[in-house]
């Protein structure tokens, strides 16, 4: 028997990351290796951390062992759609160590997923027993050839012993047309609201909220090599009031099973001292 490449390999790449970022760094994210299970390998050398791991999902079991933002990390977690969840996560530096097991629900067709968790969470080498209760929703629907989307998240932790909580609750309302072939427009608003105090710092969330809007092109034909779609993007982060404008230019290899290429940013920022993101980006094809 001679080396057989997997019948699924190329389309792994779908959800690799190239790193090339004036921001983000360097390297590349959950590259596959030619095994049939798929496994992946990250090393990304940003302005502030190193990364370099190796993680993969077998049978809603996700294993992953390395360095993630500069944090040894030892993780398995059981988190199927529905049924029995549990899993351990330690980490080295004093970072958060955790234990759980749970189970979840599907219901409205689907549509809802209700997760009830207990564990354990250990910090500066004290164990803090702990609840999570989260509730998950979301709903689509076409009219004409507007796509909308809403969706939700009410989540609780508690903490027992220490007689703390805190309930946060999202929403995300997400529109995308095609006014004309080729042509897309797409925005999201994301709001997220919090209170009330976690035992447990790295559990801890915060108020936020951020519009994002994009306009993408994509250019008629399939050649070998060409240029795929032209795209721009927005977003502002309101708490923060962070505003970033993309110009991407994407190409189209048929080798590739994504369209690839320079993007050019822009951020402003509160104090004034803005500044130029260059990296590279992907879109499906």
């Amino acid at each position: 028997m001679g080396f057989q490449i997997p019948p699924n390999y190329l389309s792994r790449f779908a959800s690799t990351e190239l790193v090339i970022s004036t921001e983000a760094g360097y390297g590349v994210r959950a590259f596959p290796l030619l095994f049939p299970q798929d496994i992946r390998v990250s090393v990304v050398k940003a302005p502030t951390y190193w990364d370099y791991n190796v993680s993969t999902r077998v049978q809603d079991t996700t294993l992953a062992a390395g360095v993630f933002y500069n944090v040894p990390r030892l993780e398995v977690t059981h988190d199927p759609p529905k049924g029995l969840q549990f899993g351990g996560l330690i980490q080295g530096g004093g970072n958060l160590t955790k234990f759980s097991a749970g189970y979840a629900h599907l219901l409205w067709e689907d549509r809802a997923r209700l997760l009830g968790n207990v564990g354990v969470a250990f910090v500066g080498g004290n164990g803090v027993p702990y609840a999570q209760t989260e509730a998950t929703a979301g709903y689509g629907r076409s009219f004409g050839k507007l796509n909308t989307y809403v969706g939700g998240a009410a989540r609780l932790f508690a903490f027992p012993v220490q007689r703390d909580a805190q309930g946060s609750v999202d929403a995300v309302v997400v529109l995308n047309t095609t006014p004309l072939p080729g042509l897309t427009l797409d925005a999201t608003h994301f709001e997220r609201f919090v209170t009330g105090e976690v035992a447990v710092p790295a559990f801890s969330l915060g108020r936020y909220n951020e519009t994002k809007a994009g306009v993408t092109y994509r250019l008629p034909g399939d050649p070998a090599l060409g240029l795929g779609a032209i795209r721009t993007r927005l977003s502002h982060a309101w708490q923060s009031d962070v505003t970033t404008v993309w110009g991407d230019v994407l190409l189209r290899l048929n080798v590739l099973p994504s369209l690839v290429g320079p993007s050019v940013g822009y951020q402003w920022t509160p104090d004034g001292k803005g500044r130029w993101l260059i990296s590279l980006v992907t879109l499906p094809k």
